[in-house]
């Protein structure tokens, strides 16, 4: 009878093998204190590290969908509307006073819909956290998603880390100050360095300009907003005149030898491939880089489709000159740069770049049966860099998305096509410039079947690219806009002489006089 009572304790006491031993330790307590500003956080320091908090995803927010984001640990896009559907993984306190012992404090939205263009203050009050705070869902230190807060209240491999710094709150300051200024300049910027583009297109199709005036002014314009992000420039008085006026640049260097522009262009990849490998801050925290409220990291959609005309003129120009080799290299290196985990992270912009890259090279081979077997290939061959960069990669959500199979690709396709309608049809504006822009795509494209294929290639292979884009992408409006920009730049290129030119009897690599 002993021995029955010790096996029956033993067995209580002791679990079973395989099973999960689970924590009685109880989660780190998140309270919403009532006022809590970016001030407060300097008394907060010395007991933990600080950050500034995104509330949600997409255009808007407001004080429900902010406290279900933190809650269910899910930033549902703010245009599809409703709340997240998953499990609540913590519940969020409020208090008047920030508390003593270990704590996450945090300010959210009040009210009803607002723009979600402001970052509120969080901080870790633990042990193991100091400085500011650092998240893998942004790849900033100091900025933090909603969505993070719930894995570090429970302890969880996505928690929040940190990292030293001299002066934690003085540094949140100029990172809300940066992200502020880019949002202010970001459209002004894009809008008057499209209608540049678009003076140096119409004076080159004139012949008052060089043929490459206009995708050189492209390529001026996104290194000038990569040196002013790496510079840490964002004043909007300063960045707005330098990112448009540098794209006329392109009117001075618009009479490079067509091999020098080629190689200006590729270079112009290349500088954002290796910055974001080195510091993603630079694109991130750059005048055209990404919002700040959806997107952390990586390329923005707008810089996705500004470097779409220098990609593909540079793969025809050098592919022409040197070989199909240098047209893999040129198309390879700017799908890395678009899509991989450590640098672009943007699904739709691999898409894209397929669908432009696999035009183009039908075209230089002349079409028919060899067209065919290129486009299969270069389907595969994306395919197999975005398989590999989700399984070595760090996590993104194109990994998580290629990892899920075809299911979820399917899915994250139908949402991307979702939330493009919705902003196309938000406001009148974006409407008017959606429709007419396409409708001028289209007119222009059916226009371009009827030349011959070796003027027609590239504009063609731009336009089928940018027609994609319209459908994986959901930033409607820069897309149409740059579309239309940078297929007048490169549509000059190729109605001038010296322009790239694709075969019609001959194939790549092989040299005309």
């Amino acid at each position: 009878m002993r021995l029955v009572v010790v096996f029956a304790l033993l067995a209580a006491v002791v679990p079973p093998a395989g099973a999960a031993t689970r924590s009685t330790e109880p989660p780190l307590p998140v309270v919403v204190v009532e006022g809590l500003e970016l001030a407060d956080l300097e008394r907060l320091e010395a007991r933990g590290a600080v950050g500034l908090l995104v509330p949600g995803a997409g255009p808007e927010t407001s004080e429900s969908l902010a406290r279900a984001a933190v809650e269910h640990a899910e930033a549902r896009n703010s245009l599809h509307g409703g709340l997240p559907e998953g499990a609540v993984r913590i519940r969020v306190e409020e208090a008047s006073a920030i508390p003593d012992g270990p704590v996450i404090v945090l300010g959210l939205p009040r009210g009803g819909l607002q723009a979600n263009d402001r970052r509120y203050p969080i901080a870790v009050l633990a042990p193991g956290y100091r400085g500011l705070l650092t998240s893998a869902s942004t790849r900033i230190a100091g900025l933090v998603s909603a969505v993070d807060v719930a894995p570090t209240a429970l302890a969880e491999d996505a928690a929040l880390s940190s990292t030293r710094a001299a002066d934690p709150v003085a540094e949140l300051r100029e990172l809300d100050a940066r992200i502020r200024d880019n949002g202010k300049a970001r459209q002004p910027a894009s809008l008057a360095a499209a209608v540049a583009v678009g003076l140096l297109g119409i004076l080159g199709l004139l012949g008052v300009l060089g043929a490459r005036a206009a995708v050189v002014g492209i390529a001026a314009a996104l290194l000038c907003n990569l040196l002013l992000g790496a510079t840490g420039i964002s004043e909007p008085l300063v960045t707005v005149p330098l990112v448009a006026g540098s794209v006329l640049l392109g009117a001075v260097a618009g009479r490079l030898s067509r091999l020098a522009a080629g190689v200006l262009l590729a270079a112009t990849v290349t500088a954002y491939l290796v910055t974001m490998g080195l510091d993603d801050r630079w694109v991130a925290l750059s005048p055209l880089g990404p919002s700040q409220n959806a997107r952390f990291y990586g390329l923005s959609n707008l810089l996705e489709t500004m470097l779409l005309a220098p990609a593909l003129v540079a793969a025809a120009v050098l592919g022409r000159r040197f070989g199909p080799l240098a047209f893999a290299g040129v198309a390879l290196g700017s799908l890395v740069a678009v899509a991989g985990s450590r640098f672009g992270a943007d699904g739709g912009g691999a898409i894209v770049l397929a669908a432009g890259f696999a035009v183009l090279a039908a075209l230089l081979v002349g079409g028919g049966r060899k067209a065919v077997a290129l486009a299969a290939a270069g389907a595969a061959a994306v395919v197999v860099v975005l398989a590999l960069d989700a399984a070595l990669g760090p996590a993104t959500h194109v990994g998580e998305t290629v990892s899920g199979g075809p299911g979820e690709l399917a899915e994250d396709l139908a949402d991307r096509v979702s939330l493009s309608w919705r902003r196309t049809t938000a406001r009148l504006q974006d409407t008017l410039v959606v429709v007419l822009g396409v409708a001028l795509l289209a007119f222009v494209g059916a226009r371009l079947r009827r030349l011959p294929r070796e003027r027609a290639g590239l504009p063609l292979a731009f336009v089928a690219a940018i027609a994609v884009s319209l459908v994986v992408n959901d930033s409607p409006v820069d897309v149409t806009i740059w579309g239309l920009a940078g297929l007048l730049a490169v549509q000059t290129l190729s109605s001038q002489p010296g322009g790239p030119r694709t075969a019609s009897r001959s194939t790549p690599g092989t040299r005309r006089p």
